[in-house]
């Protein structure tokens, strides 16, 4: 069951149980969901609960860094006592902690890395693969029973490339945006490497390659710079953190500088697009501008509620406070989670949130630490490790990794 939830984690399946408007438009950001994994955990957590209880006693007792992570719980909580919209304070809060239930799981099962990294590594493939044929066919049709809307490539709100060269519909695969499925990829991407510097044979090493590959093109048809910069820190990272792997790590890195060479020579004009200069495109500019605009928003909802925030979950609430009569879409959070942290719970919530990481980062896994890296990168340019649901919780995942502090070796072996 442990290993289906984090094979099942990026899939968008959910029963909307409260779909609020916003000055007549859908408000993405107010809506309440209940996803397909949402139910396999909480019948692991009922099925686990005599020893959850006790992992709890023994992470609060040994692990600093879990002390902190109830203390940022208990404040986002906390906030709903002044937010525009304490439901989403409640919401937001109970995602956190279905965050820690599945750290509690992780210390209980002690579950093979090697197995964990091999169901993300099937469910990136998946993503890829429906990426890849997304931005060939140029067309994203909705499918309610797998969670995805149709994204018209001539429709306006659609992730697109635009210039001289034409307009190229971004990968979504099963994602509500091509950066998210960029963030995901990259993650699946890195526990497909780590499979690859443990492979004991020539043969598993040269499929784990090949499966390799295919992450690595459905994650350069997202174009998401904050993806593509993510993953080539974290390699540069592995390479250097785990010196007994080093000559696997070069092999990845010459596999993922030819894939992206290749990729970029085939598909030149949608990757000058992303690449060359934000002169070039009007949808970059805008891009770069809505960005800026953000920032700009957030320092303003700061000027008020910096030492208390606006709440757990209630930064487009709040702005639609600040700006009424926008359209719906036009209230996104601020791209860059540690200005969201500090707008949604102020400053002692970002406080608590970078001395967590601080302590999480001196208990973990050396080897591990290479997962770290793409979501501190992704973190400074974009929100959905903070406001999506499936992503909150793979972050809380990799988290609990850091735990599973023996060597893996010999089950690796057995696979």
């Amino acid at each position: 069951m442990f290993y289906l939830l984090v094979f099942l984690l990026p899939w968008q399946t959910r029963y909307i149980f409260y779909d609020p408007q916003l000055f007549g438009g859908t408000w993405e950001y107010g809506r309440l969901s209940v996803y397909g994994w949402d139910i396999l955990l909480v019948l692991l957590v009922v099925w686990l609960w005599p020893r959850l209880r006790q992992e709890f006693i023994l992470a609060f007792r040994t692990s600093r860094s879990f002390y902190f992570f109830l203390l940022l719980v208990s404040l986002g909580f906390l906030t709903g006592a002044w937010a525009t919209e304490p439901l989403l304070v409640s919401y937001w809060g109970l995602r956190l902690l279905e965050g820690g239930a599945l750290w509690l799981i992780v210390r209980a099962l002690k579950p093979k890395l090697s197995v964990v990294f091999w169901s993300l590594t099937l469910a990136g493939i998946l993503q890829a693969v429906w990426g890849l044929a997304q931005f060939s066919s140029q067309i994203i049709a909705a499918n309610k029973w797998l969670g995805v809307a149709a994204h018209p490539v001539a429709q306006g709100g659609t992730s697109v490339l635009l210039n001289e060269g034409g307009r190229w519909l971004r990968a979504y695969g099963g994602q509500v945006h091509p950066n998210v499925l960029g963030g995901l990829l990259v993650i699946t991407s890195l526990a497909t490497a780590w499979l690859i510097t443990k492979a004991s044979t020539v043969r598993q090493r040269y499929v784990l390659i090949t499966l390799y590959v295919l992450q690595l093109g459905g994650l350069f048809v997202t174009f998401s710079r904050a993806g593509w910069l993510a993953l080539f820190a974290s390699l540069a990272a592995g390479w250097w953190l785990v010196r007994e792997s080093r000559a696997a790590s070069q092999l990845v890195i010459v596999v993922t500088a030819l894939v992206f060479v290749i990729m970029g020579a085939i598909l030149w004009q949608p990757t000058k697009a992303r690449l060359v200069g934000a002169s070039t495109s009007r949808l970059e500019q805008q891009a770069i501008e809505e960005r800026v605009t953000g920032i700009r928003e957030s320092k303003s909802l700061l000027a008020n509620a910096w030492w208390h925030g606006v709440g757990l979950g209630n930064y487009t609430a709040a702005l639609a406070e600040y700006q009424p009569g926008l359209r719906a879409y036009r209230y996104q959070p601020v791209h860059n989670i540690f200005l969201l942290v500090l707008t949604e719970l102020g400053i002692v919530g970002l406080l608590l949130l970078l001395w967590f990481a601080w302590r999480r980062l001196r208990e973990y896994n050396k080897s591990l630490l290479v997962f770290l890296v793409p979501i501190l990168v992704t973190s400074l340019f974009d929100h959905y490790w903070w406001t999506s649901a499936s992503m909150l919780l793979l972050f809380c995942l990799i988290i609990a990794l850091g735990d599973q502090l023996t060597s893996s070796t010999a089950p690796d072996r057995g696979l």
